[in-house]
């Protein structure tokens, strides 16, 4: 045996500096690349919804973590941690970088990267730091220039229940599932209660096996000159009852608000699927593998694009049962 042959075996110190000189935005487009693939063979087509848009969830979660200052665009969060001994009370500072993820989200299961913005402050020493509806209408540009003619449906949660979403969503022509609550928008909240109740023909009831399923919605709702659409399924499952509302951009009747209070439901794939996988199932999302910036932002590319295809092995049938015969599961 040769006894350099150590020596030429790839170590992580060899791609960490590799990672290093590679540009962010040559792995960010193989990504866009990927994608762009599998909807021009149209491999997702039948995942559509409505037969027209693709759903895409936009979310944050939190990726990396640091006791110190790691690099000028760290975010910074203060908190007190209580002593259980004492009772005393010591501040800690963490410093962190969180990301803002769109995902491509099918309602088998599937949570494809198809857009990142990492959320970072431009220096260290800022009057405001970024946040996650800042980096929302930047990722929403990448997303619009990579995809300009891709249909495309928003599942987003409470807090993009806000006026510039609905005005991004209508200039780029994309639709919209947008989670409402009643702390959001309080007062176009209650014009939907009242407007529900003298609705009555605004009900659909389906019931299939013991889940009970009662919809409602209501159209044109006016709020600052846009005219929105509120979307309620009031869910009765083992005895327990469970209550959903969205904003929506369709026109509903009771053709599609069966499908469409689905759909948004299924931008929890997002945090299952996508982020609690990536977290708790081998991949490290929150692992720092390289205290470089540039490095650790491609190692987070490369985690998505390898990601990507474990799910189409997974769920797709090239190679599906071969697997299945070969390690039993």
């Amino acid at each position: 045996t040769d006894q350099n042959f150590p020596d030429t075996i790839p170590h992580g110190d060899t791609l960490n500096y590799v990672l290093e000189k590679i540009p962010e935005i040559a792995i960010y487009g193989l990504r866009t690349e990927i994608i762009r693939e599998l909807i021009r063979k149209k491999s997702l087509k039948d995942f559509r919804l409505l037969d027209q848009y693709y759903c895409v969830a936009i979310d944050a979660t939190g990726s990396i973590t640091f006791r110190k200052r790691h690099c000028p665009h760290c975010l910074l969060r203060t908190h007190t941690v209580k002593n259980k001994k004492d009772n005393s009370q010591t501040k800690v500072t963490l410093y962190y970088h969180p990301v803002l993820e769109a995902k491509l989200i099918l309602f088998n299961g599937l949570a494809l990267s198809i857009a990142t913005e990492f959320i970072e402050n431009e220096q260290e020493k800022v009057s405001k730091q970024d946040c996650e509806l800042k980096a929302f209408k930047r990722l929403t540009k990448k997303l619009k220039q990579d995809f300009p003619q891709l249909s495309i449906c928003l599942l987003l949660d409470a807090l993009y229940a806000a006026e510039p979403v609905f005005q991004c969503c209508e200039q780029n022509h994309w639709a919209y599932l947008i989670t409402f609550k009643e702390g959001n928008m309080q007062a176009t909240f209650k014009e939907y209660e009242s407007l529900k109740k003298i609705s009555p023909e605004n009900i659909l009831k389906t019931q299939k096996e013991k889940i009970t399923q009662t919809h409602h919605w209501v159209n044109d709702i006016d709020y600052k000159n846009l005219l929105l659409n509120v979307l309620e399924c009031e869910e009765d499952k083992f005895e327990k009852t469970t209550r959903f509302v969205f904003l929506s951009s369709f026109k509903l009747n009771a053709k599609n608000v069966e499908i469409l209070s689905r759909e948004g439901r299924c931008r929890w794939i997002i945090e299952n699927q996508g982020f609690n996988t990536q977290k708790n199932g081998g991949y490290g999302l929150e692992h720092a593998f390289s205290l470089n910036t540039q490095a650790m932002k491609n190692f987070y590319f490369l985690m998505q694009i390898a990601h990507i295809f474990n799910q189409l092995i997974e769920k797709g049938s090239l190679l599906r049962e071969r697997i299945k015969r070969t390690m039993g599961s």
